[in-house]
């Protein structure tokens, strides 16, 4: 009896997926910055109200949920001599990277009302612009590989720029930009706004540079992608636009995912910019004792990146993610718990600040979950790519702008909700303290770390449970690769 030999789909060649992931630095750069250091800058350094931060932090969020999927559905519908995904892209990088150093730079306008509208329009400007680039960028990935295996590479490569771009920076801040000085001593030297400056022009270098070459890189590829059948005399039609938006939305695997995304943003928007503030109070580090932990942690994400793709190849892909993610929430929680629980016991429970244990713990600690969750969400955004085959068998599109940027409009709507939240709490917890001790910061901290003890105790569970809700096999989704006659194999 003949073998019967495996599907091929089309694939990406090594020089494509490199050059689509390499345009994933930017937005690491972007990422870490926005999560762990501009609420401390504008509350700590400036002196601005954590609740005002948080609120306009938390409508930029609301402004960028709107545009994602606006320029998603646009770039699938567009029609140029550069295809639908390019003119946009080249469009967003030069204001993606001004924008980003200019909310850094030390403002002159220091009142209340002053510091809230500079963050909130130049928070708009950067994630607006960053709209424009980002996400044709990836809707591309879809177009450019149909394996089922592949997109999983594809997106772990991709990851694993991004976590060069953001722990690459991390590293160079907390070993180059942030001293200890007469002035800022100890862990307050993450309060030195000197480093923020140069954090501004070094970030925005990157941003244009790592974008640039990642657009051009990909700007041969235009002439074999798709292209959308257009009628001339077809008239735009606001009702057949929001018929077609929802008969695609409506795949019962993009809703599960999206459920889960809804519940998962709100717990991120609960932790978002939390993490300079455990540095300087809860754990207390200097900079430079921290400085080796980004270089790990990207070493660590850029391998499980890299290796995500010869591990899983041939395994269910939400199988996987669903164990991973229940291991990182089980133990994601620890340190800080036994932290909290310490003064009630006679014995104690976790090392002490400055202790050579402690230091060990918190990089070992931090690295596994890192592990954990990389190689998770590599497989999410592996599965949302498997969405794109089975929507256009039902619908007779190809939609990678809306399905990727769809969840956007409600999940950083909710996830604003839970930075507008944090912003509320930390100013509630005292942390508008003007020039605050380390002693009176003690108390603050503590209530923050409380509540987020009890918080990853509940909403990640619900996430889970959503997403062993989706639908897509590897069997299913080879069929609809076959019916949509993608099965040649074919190098991009």
């Amino acid at each position: 009896m003949q073998e019967v030999q495996p599907l091929k789909a089309q694939r990406a060649s090594s020089g494509t997926l490199n050059a689509l992931g390499f345009g994933a630095i930017a937005i690491g750069v972007k990422n870490h910055v926005f999560g762990g250091w501009l609420l401390v800058y504008y509350n700590q350094v400036l002196g601005l109200d954590p609740a005002r931060a948080g609120l306009a932090l938390a409508l930029a969020l609301v402004v960028d949920a709107i545009t994602d999927p606006l320029v998603g559905v646009w770039s699938d519908r567009a029609h140029t001599r550069w295809g639908r995904r390019h003119p946009f892209m080249y469009a967003g990088i030069i204001p993606f990277a001004v924008s980003f150093y200019a909310l850094l730079q030390p403002p002159a306008d220091l009142s209340q009302n002053g510091l809230f509208f500079r963050l909130l329009l130049l928070t708009v400007a950067v994630r607006v612009s960053m709209t424009f680039y980002e996400i044709p960028r990836g809707a591309l990935g879809p177009e450019l590989t149909k394996d089922y295996d592949q997109r999983t590479q594809m997106v772990g490569w991709g990851t694993a720029y991004g976590w060069f771009g953001g722990a690459g920076f991390a590293w160079i801040i907390l070993a180059f930009l942030l001293p200890e000085t007469a002035e800022y001593q100890g862990s307050r030297a993450y309060l030195n706004p000197e480093g923020y400056r140069h954090m501004a022009w070094i970030g925005g270098l990157v941003i244009f540079v790592t974008s640039m070459i990642s657009t051009v890189s990909l700007h041969r590829h235009i002439p074999n992608l798709h292209v959308p059948e257009i009628d001339p005399s077809a008239k735009f039609s606001v009702q057949k636009l929001g018929r077609e938006i929802i008969e695609t939305l409506s795949n019962r695997s993009w809703l599960t995912l999206f459920a889960a995304g809804l519940v998962f943003a709100l717990y991120v928007g609960l932790h978002s910019n939390t993490d300079r503030y455990y540095d300087l109070y809860f754990w207390q580090w200097v900079p430079a004792q921290v400085q080796v932990f980004p270089i790990v942690h990207m070493a660590i994400a850029i391998s499980c990146g890299l290796l995500v793709y010869p591990l899983t190849r041939g395994r269910d892909k939400k199988r996987i993610a669903i164990g991973l993610f229940l291991l990182s929430i089980t133990l994601g929680s620890l340190p800080v718990g036994l932290r909290l629980l310490d003064p009630m016991f006679s014995v104690t429970l976790f090392p002490a600040n400055g202790t050579d244990v402690l230091w060990w713990i918190l990089l070992l600690h931090s690295s596994f979950l890192i592990s954990l969750g990389v190689i998770g969400f590599i497989l999410i955004g592996s599965m949302v790519a498997d969405i794109v085959e089975e929507s256009q068998r039902a619908t007779g599109r190809r939609s990678e702008g809306l399905l990727t940027a769809g969840p956007a409009l409600a999940q950083k709507t909710m996830s604003a909700g839970g930075v507008f939240v944090v912003g509320m709490l930390l100013s509630a917890f005292g942390f508008s303290t003007a020039n605050p001790t380390m002693e009176s910061m003690q108390e603050p901290i503590r209530n923050l770390a409380t509540f987020h003890v009890a918080l990853n105790l509940t909403l990640p569970w619900i996430s889970i449970y959503l997403v062993s809700k989706y639908t897509i096999t590897r069997s299913g989704h080879a069929q609809d690769i076959k019916n949509l006659g993608y099965a040649e194999s074919q190098n991009a």
